[in-house]
């Protein structure tokens, strides 16, 4: 048993005894380093030529081989180019020895084949043990460093595997969010009209119908009521289509958008140049939504800092992909530093929907150089089949 001491670097031990391949024509050679190695503890295998060295590295996978470099089949640093080239013995420690190649050149070559260490004889017994004892520390070493190596490879590799599974934890209960958010704003948009809409509507025929303003003041505030409940009712039906416009989820996306466009220009004032492709007759609700609220978002930010006259929406699909791009000539600003504001632009969640939606979000921007915002979402192969090849926009 070989043990390193506790004052050495690493401290190691071997489980069973070290076992050394010998290698050498020379039958006194090996009589003799095999007598002095086995008196040491060691367990020794030996080996006349380089085929029988192969077949026992090999089987016997050996703690170190001892190798002569002059056999009689082979050249010794070419045997151990083949040891270590081999995926079944690579990892083995070799030694070459050598009483003729003991030349500078001579050990580098070896060294350069792959060799752990080079030893030149004649060399004393005691040197040969210690150097012996010193390549089998290295060795150990090395497979303890091999072994933590691996063993953090398996955990980073669990952590990692956790880490994809916390994440897709994650986004899952994010879409499921978005999908309760954009529920909640369908029912309450409806209710708003539906309800509190036909409530007000009704309050008003009550007016119209049952009072009859008999002088000027009477008429005066009668009217005053009137254009109160006109007001109101105005503002309920503002609200339910700023929630969620039921033309998105009867009519579908095309629709919706072109109907949004028109009423932000009329709104804002800011001319909306609306270019696509042939689209599908409908898209996935989820992804409709998505390409409707990140368009609605960002002419948001175009009506409140880019300061400009008119504004590109560009919305197509193709080769599996739904992509819509926002694009003006306005004010510009700096992208790094409001995405790392996470500010209330909107930018972040428009970036946040895109992405939990599998798909790529782009902003370019310089400030006084105007915006452009790309992003391109995954369609289902079903509604993807439904798009005319190609088409401009």
């Amino acid at each position: 048993m070989l043990m390193v001491s506790a004052g050495d670097p690493i401290v190691v031990m071997m489980s069973h005894p070290a076992k050394i391949l010998m290698v050498d024509d020379n039958s006194m050679v090996l009589f003799a380093m095999g007598h002095l190695l086995r008196s040491e503890g060691f367990t020794v295998l030996e080996a006349k030529d380089g085929a029988e060295c192969l077949v026992q590295a090999r089987a016997e996978q050996p703690d170190l081989v001892l190798l002569d470099v002059m056999l009689p089949d082979i050249n010794g640093v070419e045997l151990c180019r083949k040891i270590k080239t081999s995926p079944e013995t690579s990892h083995l420690f070799v030694v070459l020895l050598s009483s003729i190649e003991t030349s500078p050149d001579s050990q580098i070559t070896g060294l350069e084949a792959g060799a752990d260490g080079y030893i030149t004889r004649p060399i004393e017994n005691r040197e040969l043990v210690a150097r012996v004892q010193a390549m089998l520390r290295i060795r150990l070493a090395e497979t303890a460093l091999r072994k933590a190596h691996d063993d953090l490879e398996r955990r980073v590799a669990g952590r990692t595997e956790e880490l994809s599974r916390a994440n897709g934890a994650l986004k899952a209960l994010s879409l499921r969010m978005v999908d309760v958010q954009e529920a909640e704003r369908r029912f309450l948009a409806r209710e708003l009209h539906d309800e509190i809409g036909q409530t007000v509507t009704c309050l008003k025929l009550v007016l119209e119908i049952s009072l009859r303003p008999e002088n000027p003041a009477q008429q005066q505030s009668f009217d005053e009521a009137l254009g109160l409940i006109n007001d109101l009712i105005e503002r309920v039906r503002q609200l339910s289509i700023n929630l969620r416009p039921q033309m998105l989820d009867d009519l579908g996306l095309m629709t919706a958008l072109d109907w949004h466009l028109k009423r932000y220009q009329k709104q804002t004032g800011i001319a909306v140049q609306f270019r696509h492709t042939p689209m599908p007759e409908r898209l996935e609700p989820g992804l409709e939504t998505a390409i409707f609220r990140i368009v609605q978002e960002a002419l948001t930010n175009v009506a409140r800092h880019a300061r400009v006259k008119e504004v590109t929406v560009r919305v197509w699909a193709n080769a599996g992909r739904a992509g819509v791009q926002i694009e003006e000539a306005g004010a510009g600003f700096d992208v790094a530093s409001v995405l790392a504001r996470r500010a209330s632009s909107g930018v972040a969640g428009m970036k946040e929907r895109a992405e939990l939606l599998g798909g790529e979000f782009t902003l370019e921007s310089t400030p006084g150089h105007g915006t452009c915002l790309t992003v391109e979402l995954p369609i289902s192969e079903n509604e993807s089949t439904s798009v005319e090849a190609g088409g401009g926009i």
